[in-house]
């Protein structure tokens, strides 16, 4: 994803206009983790299409405006912040105190990549200090290193729950039921061209989906008698 991608999802959440293509999850007061789609999936998307989501942390400031976000590709992190909010720590901040305790929770070190080929001179010196002030060291050409010594918590960082209102659980019960028809009519076609054991397990299929329209209300109950 390039700059102009990352400012966009900032600016999307600061106006609450996200499409329900990202979902929040908090860590802190100032750290959320987040799961993001670039676009709803549509029926004629190839089967080769890119399966999930992207993986992200976004930064607010004590305000609670969105400033920074960071990108988690596995092998490498991508970081970026506002323009009119650079120079404030909030990405250092957030980096040292959440967000790699975080992701060192399932890796043992991570890899970045800051190349000044490709950006411009202050953006690069700007993006170095800010990953020798976290501890990567240089490796080779534009790679960097963090081993997760630094930054192991005794307790973990756990994302916390938010309550969806009834109002998008009554939505999200009707995309699921929608999901399972509209794959309960797939069935009837492949029952009645093959006529296989294919076509019985998919039913079974169909069957479970359905269910999950009422699981999901049982889960939302649940998570709303735990939410203090």
């Amino acid at each position: 994803m390039t700059n102009k991608n990352l400012k966009l999802l900032i600016e999307k959440l600061n106006k609450n206009k996200t499409a329900g293509l990202i979902h929040l999850r908090p860590l802190s007061n100032i750290v959320d983790f987040a799961k993001v789609w670039t676009e709803q999936p549509k029926p004629m998307d190839k089967i080769s299409y890119p399966d999930g989501p992207y993986k992200f942390y976004f930064i607010k400031n004590l305000e609670g405006l969105f400033v920074a976000t960071v990108l988690d590709m596995g092998n490498d992190l991508h970081w970026f912040v506002d323009n009119n909010h650079r120079q404030q720590g909030h990405l250092t901040k957030a980096m040292k105190e959440i967000i790699l305790f975080h992701l060192f929770q399932d890796r043992e070190e991570q890899r970045i990549t800051i190349n000044e080929n490709e950006i411009v001179e202050k953006d690069f010196k700007a993006s170095e200090n800010v990953a020798f002030s976290l501890g990567f060291v240089k490796n080779k050409n534009s790679e960097y290193i963090l081993t997760s010594s630094k930054y192991q918590a005794d307790n973990f960082i756990f994302e916390q729950n938010t309550q969806l209102t009834e109002e998008r659980l009554r939505e999200l019960q009707k995309q699921i039921n929608y999901l399972s028809r509209s794959l309960w009519v797939i069935h009837s076609e492949i029952e009645m061209n093959l006529g296989n054991d294919y076509a019985e397990e998919l039913k079974e299929l169909v069957d479970e989906i359905k269910k999950h329209t009422w699981r999901l209300e049982d889960a939302w109950w649940e998570s709303k008698n735990t939410i203090v």
